[in-house]
């Protein structure tokens, strides 16, 4: 018989080790390219776990046999790597500059078979797939929508394309986009293919879950961070036997190991926490765009404030101008061609689908509040007369309100009035937050913490004033305005638990309390029938935090939390409390006017240079000696500087990171910037290998990130 050889990623983070070992497979073993092995490796020849990437029957001429180990065994009679996504790992190492086994550890399963059950409250699920019957009619633009997306839903997952087709499916807030995304899933289901639907929070995850059961049963499986490995790889099991065709979650979802995977759904595609922070740093959009380029897929993108990435992709043509491109694309629930997503994506066609208007075509009512005024006109509380009135109306109507603050804690930070010193954690370079709830202060990157103290720690004064604004305090002027009024509030602290999330809407949706105060997990999403009040507590927290996208990043959540006002048959009002009422992002914000806040903000990004009209690269380096970090990236820089003789690059400095020390690292960055993304990449990489050959960077760890969601 014909020697065959396996070549094995060995489960060893060190890069060093990013490359194929060659070992014999044993005679009799039935070995398949995608399964998890044991191998024995290094010097003690240590049982290590591996995953088969390759088998052949001649070895590499550099190779040796006669020094080649045999597989120990195979833990498993199944692969945990397809050929879909073992490809799609291959491509995440070069697209996210990491190695192999980070991408695999990312896709595959961490539990063994047998090792946990069925989702807590699920029913056993079954082969069958069921569609039940709903009666709900659809509107011309949501039955155009359903049609453009299930076109050649019949397409076998095999079939060779020479596109992923992606559509941007841009719905007003209560336009019905999630009957649209029910439609276009109960089509691929009935013509024998499968679904993933993607969620931005935890928190959206059980009233999705609720639609979703509704309509299709046991064929829906959801998953999520808060569950044991062992009930994670249960639903894994589940999506690669088949028993279930529609798997729902965050990000990680997108890497369901279906078959024959038809449709991925990426609601509220604009959120940055499809951006994965921890290696690899990954981009859920990008990863399901290249599933579908890898098995015939269709991809939607669901915003009622698409990224700017995202909608530009979607002009016309390729050199469209600016102006004549924001013209074209805003058409009424139509299907537009557009240009492609190229560079290391592959190929994806980019269409725009349009829904306008909402179902009961009642926008709420917008009112912006200047409490420079409400200052001047000595109310120093937290809500403005007028806000403060409208909530009285609203508790005494018996209706519900949600109350918005994108900060968690009673008081942003503790300050000595004394000496001036503020509170802080010696581990990060952040101040400490108040919490009333313990009195103590808290800091939010590592989680350490100690009781307010009495007195300053610097000068031992008794002086110390908690300032800024939190989401307890917020629930603290409630109880005093409105003595007795039942509050639920939802933000990190209130939601550890694994069913945290969905005990609370739960609770808010029956109507035990009338007032729900939180953070971004109330902004998007939800659906309460009762809400007929929203409230900004204060509207441009996020405007001025140094990152490019402030002013996107702060429409979009604006627009957001202003669209779960009024959603049913009672009309709906939004009060946005600011110091900065005229700017553009606010003042767009308020009637909810997608197209001229991305015509004013597309302008402001071509004129500096920014995305996407240029790529930014990110190259930080932490390490826990401070000097040593700043001084390797001097040589970095002293690199670039050398090989940027052309000029194509922009060097952007060496700076701290937005926290420069977490848990004890210190973190330092430099940014390149360049109108060529390839070029960009290139760049870089050969920079950064010049530096490790003069620098083995020993003790530090390099994050390289391109085009980041969150300028850190």
């Amino acid at each position: 018989m014909t020697p065959r050889f396996a070549g094995v990623c060995v489960d060893n983070l060190h890069g060093e080790l990013d490359r194929l070992f060659h070992y014999k497979i044993p005679i009799g073993m039935d070995v398949l390219v995608g399964m998890r092995c044991v191998v024995p490796f290094g010097r003690g020849n240590k049982s290590t776990t591996g995953y088969i990437i390759e088998i052949i029957n001649e070895l590499p001429e550099s190779t040796d046999e006669s020094k080649l180990k045999e597989i120990l065994s195979l833990p498993d009679d199944f692969r945990v790597l397809t050929g879909g996504t073992l490809a799609l790992a291959l491509w995440m190492r070069d697209k996210y500059y990491t190695t192999l086994i980070y991408c695999i550890r990312c896709i595959t399963p961490t539990a063994k078979p047998g090792a946990g059950g069925a989702f807590p409250g699920t029913r056993a699920r079954t082969k069958k797939r069921e569609i039940k019957p709903h009666g709900i009619i659809l509107s011309d633009a949501q039955q155009a929508a359903v049609d453009a997306i299930t076109a050649g839903a019949e397409v076998a997952p095999t079939a060779k394309t020479s596109e992923a087709r992606v559509f941007l499916l841009h719905g007003v807030t209560g336009s019905g986009k999630t009957e649209v995304y029910l439609h276009a899933i109960a089509h691929m289901l009935a013509a024998g293919r499968q679904a993933i639907v993607l969620v931005p929070e935890i928190a959206l995850t059980p009233q999705m879950v609720d639609a979703f059961t509704a309509r299709f049963g046991d064929a829906v499986a959801v998953t999520h961070s808060r569950l044991t490995a062992g009930e994670r790889f249960a639903i894994w099991k589940q999506a690669y036997e088949g028993s279930v065709s529609l798997v729902i979650g965050p990000r990680s979802a997108v890497f369901a190991p279906f078959a024959r995977l038809g449709l991925i759904v990426i609601d509220e595609e604009h959120e940055h926490t499809y951006h994965s922070e921890t290696t690899p740093k990954y981009d859920a959009r990008e990863v399901a765009i290249k599933r579908a380029e890898l098995t015939n897929a269709t991809v939607v993108l669901g915003s009622a404030t698409p990224s700017l990435e995202s909608y530009i992709k979607t002009s016309q043509a390729a050199g469209t101008s600016l102006s004549s491109r924001h013209e074209k694309v805003g058409g009424q629930g139509g299907l537009f061609p557009c240009g492609v997503w190229g560079g290391a994506l592959g190929s994806a066609a980019f269409h725009l689908l349009t829904l306008p208007t909402r179902i009961n075509d009642t926008p709420p009512a917008v009112t912006t509040i200047d409490m420079r005024r409400e200052l001047a006109n000595g109310n120093a509380s937290l809500f403005s007369n007028d806000f403060a009135q409208a909530l009285h109306d609203t508790l005494t109507a018996g209706q519900q309100a949600i109350l918005f603050l994108n900060r968690r804690g009673y008081s942003s930070f503790v300050s000595c009035r004394w000496c001036g010193d503020v509170l802080s954690c010696a581990r990060c370079r952040v101040n400490y937050t108040y919490h009333a709830s313990t009195g103590s202060v808290l800091c939010h990157y590592c989680g350490e913490g100690m009781k307010l103290p009495e007195k300053c720690p610097s000068c031992s004064s008794v002086h110390l004033k908690r300032s800024g604004l939190g989401t307890q305090q917020v629930e603290s002027e409630v109880a005093k305005l409105f003595p007795g009024t039942a509050t639920l509030r939802m933000d990190f602290d209130t939601t550890k638990g694994k069913h945290g999330h969905e005990e609370i809407l739960a609770a808010f949706r029956r109507g035990a309390a009338q007032v729900l105060i939180g953070t971004q997990m109330v902004a998007k999403g939800l659906d309460f029938p009762q809400v007929t009040l929203v409230g900004v507590v204060a509207a441009d927290m996020s405007l001025f935090s140094g990152d490019f996208r402030a002013a996107e990043h702060t429409f979009q959540l604006l627009t957001q939390v202003a669209g779960r006002a009024g959603r049913a048959q009672f009309p709906g009002r939004v009060f946005l409390q600011t110091y900065n009422p005229r700017h553009y992002a606010l003042t767009f914000a308020k009637t909810a006017d997608y197209k001229k806040f991305y015509a004013h903000e597309i302008e402001i990004r071509r004129s500096m240079m920014y995305p996407p009209f240029a790529s930014i690269f990110s190259v930080m380096l932490s390490g826990p000696d401070e000097r040593v970090v700043i001084t390797a990236l001097h040589k970095l820089q002293a690199i670039m500087a050398y090989a940027n003789k052309k000029g194509k690059i922009e060097l952007m400095g060496i700076s701290p990171a937005f926290v420069s020390k977490v848990k004890d690292q210190f973190r330092w960055k430099i940014l390149i910037k360049c109108a060529e993304e390839e070029i960009l990449k290139q760049f870089v990489l050969y920079c950064m290998k010049k530096l490790r050959e003069n620098d083995p960077l020993t003790g530090m760890t390099v994050h390289l990130s391109l085009n980041p969601a969150m300028m850190e």
